[in-house]
């Protein structure tokens, strides 16, 4: 029986995966397990695995190097030799929604020929003949047959659905859809001055933005002119954006800050240099050490260690720290799971396997998702104290400034130079008030200053 391979929800907040190579072809024999093509999510590049063993069949049409498939949308399948498998429709083109409904078929297929490759078009050799004596594009074309396939109906139905709009455009009128009839009222633009792109020379919405964006060129100064490029979004920067704008917007967020001591801390991380640089061949971070003391202060904590959903609190019984990274796509988190039963070794070589992972973007879905509180550390840029946006649908994140040797009163009364931190906890007030705060917070700061159950 025919397995259908389909793209799956490799992240927590993935939509989409694009194909960034398939590394088999079809009619190519695949075993269960192996790496048939290479992904990118809303985060990083992914293997995607064969679901089961068999020969490679009926590829979408459209599914090429570069193509973007829906999460769930199956795109092949996975069959024995001589096994038929079902027909599936062409990928429809990656773009924005639209804003408003064709007026009519020939507007909304016009509108999409521009993305469809002449490859993608599905028609039978007398068909292609037909459209050739009738002067009919077949890209603008809707086909109503298997799989979106074109039939000779189609393309009469197309002729006079094109008859029918030249019969009621009077001699000499301008040639528009209505989309850029009401577009050019609203922009103020005088069809008769645009040239149109369409069938015939018929203008559509695209021209008549095109042909403002122009005028708006004109108008502008030499003096007031301003250079610029446009730079496309990594899709971990549009989702990062997109998460963080919905964080903003939906989360009643407050923060409290407090400064530690981290003298005891810098004592502590040279002790246990050698022993950890012997087995892991990398120095414990100050990011390792809040790791594991985050870990501890949620455990003592677990109010914080939570998600508000629904109208309810959710509690998570494992504690799994997200730790973010900056790349030159842009932020990620991976996550280390159960951190709290975790000693500081195995999080020092989680963390350094995370910032290999990061150096090429090859994480699992796995290591991206489950988080439950993140950390932020910008310690190491110079800085020394900001504001952290929740990564949702958590309920907190700490901030991490830079170590400065800052003047600090002693019990003694006396004045003396500290290695003093700054912590920035942002919390969602549905899930935690300021005192419920600021006791998590103290305890991080607490245990950054008596940090011996590290040893």
């Amino acid at each position: 029986m025919a397995v259908e391979v389909f793209m799956p929800k490799m992240t927590d907040h993935m939509e989409s995966g694009e194909i960034i190579h398939w590394l088999v072809k079809e009619g190519d024999r695949v075993e269960q397990g192996q790496v048939i093509m290479e992904v990118m999510t809303d985060k990083v590049v992914a293997d995607l695995e064969a679901p089961a063993s068999g020969i490679l069949k009926g590829v979408r049409p459209g599914a090429v190097d570069g193509a973007t498939i829906p999460v769930g949308e199956t795109f092949a399948y996975i069959a024995e030799p001589d096994e038929e498998v079902p027909v599936l429709p062409p990928l429809a083109p990656h773009a924005a929604p639209a804003t408003e409904k064709p007026s009519t078929v020939i507007e909304a297929t016009a509108s999409t020929s521009a993305q469809t490759e002449p490859g993608q078009v599905l028609a039978a050799p007398a068909v292609r003949r037909l459209a050739k004596e009738l002067g009919v594009d077949l890209t603008l074309v809707r086909g109503t047959g298997p799989g979106g396939r074109i039939r000779e109906e189609d393309v009469y139905a197309f002729v006079e659905a094109r008859k029918s709009q030249e019969i009621t455009e009077e001699p000499g009128a301008v040639r528009a859809s209505p989309l850029a009839r009401r577009l050019a009222r609203e922009l103020g633009v005088d069809l008769t001055q645009v040239r149109g792109s369409g069938p015939g020379g018929r203008i559509r919405e695209e021209d008549v933005r095109a042909f403002a964006e122009a005028q708006r060129a004109q108008a502008i100064p030499a003096s007031a002119a301003v250079q610029a490029e446009w730079v496309d979004l990594t899709p971990v920067q549009r989702l990062t954006g997109q998460r963080m704008l919905e964080s903003v917007h939906n989360t009643p967020q407050f923060a409290l800050h407090v400064n530690a001591d981290t003298t005891n801390l810098l004592w502590l991380r040279e002790a246990l240099m050698e022993r950890i640089l012997a087995e892991t061949g990398e120095r414990p971070s100050i990011t390792a050490l809040l790791v594991r003391i985050v870990a501890a202060a949620l455990k003592e904590h677990p109010r914080v260690n939570a998600s508000f959903e629904g109208g309810r609190i959710r509690l998570y019984r494992e504690i799994n720290i997200g730790v973010a990274i900056g790349t030159d796509d842009g932020l990620v988190v991976p996550v280390i799971k159960a951190a709290d039963q975790k000693n500081l070794l195995q999080i020092v070589q989680e963390l350094k396997t995370f910032q290999e992972k990061a150096r090429v973007m090859r994480f699992t879905s796995e290591d991206l998702s489950g988080g439950t509180f993140t950390v932020s550390n910008l310690g190491m840029y110079e800085i020394e104290r900001f504001n952290a946006i929740i990564n949702p649908p958590q309920a907190a994140i700490l901030a991490v400034g830079r170590i400065i040797k800052t003047p600090v009163g002693m019990p003694d009364d006396t004045i003396a130079l500290r290695p003093v931190m700054s912590l920035t906890l942002t919390v969602d007030h549905r899930v935690l008030d300021g005192v419920q705060g600021a006791r998590f917070l103290s305890a991080i700061k607490e245990k950054i200053e008596r940090p011996y159950f590290l040893l």
